[in-house]
């Protein structure tokens, strides 16, 4: 699978869900940079979001419910050019999963881990 469309289909196929390209963000791992980056508007979060993370053979879908963070403009970096939540998820060793670009909070993701789906 090599595209967002193709792994949202194949979760709703087999996991029974109800992704969809709005409700769904996906990230390969940066080329240049061992992390996952998401700009991601801070409207979306007003409903659950699921983040994509793709690794070799599947993805971690991590899903953040409504209010799994008390203030998301204190948790993480917001693009005020976009109004977009700019998320840097860290796929090396250390501090792996956690947002490395947010001002030094490492948010960590692990604990939002719904599944990791293998194709």
């Amino acid at each position: 699978m090599k595209t967002k469309n193709e792994i949202i289909d194949f979760i709703n196929r087999t996991r029974k869900a109800s992704l969809t390209i709005s409700n769904t963000s996906y990230s390969k791992i940066n080329k240049s940079k061992d992390v996952w980056w998401f700009n991601i508007t801070t409207s979306k979060f007003s409903t659950p979001v699921n983040l994509l993370l793709q690794i070799e053979d599947g993805v971690f879908w991590i899903v953040l419910p409504v209010g799994f963070v008390n203030s998301i403009e204190k948790t993480f970096r917001i693009r005020q050019d976009k109004d977009a939540v700019d998320l840097e998820i860290n796929a090396g060793s250390r501090n792996f999963l956690c947002d490395i670009k947010s001002g030094g909070t490492l948010f960590d993701f692990g604990a939002y881990i719904k599944e990791e789906v293998y194709f």
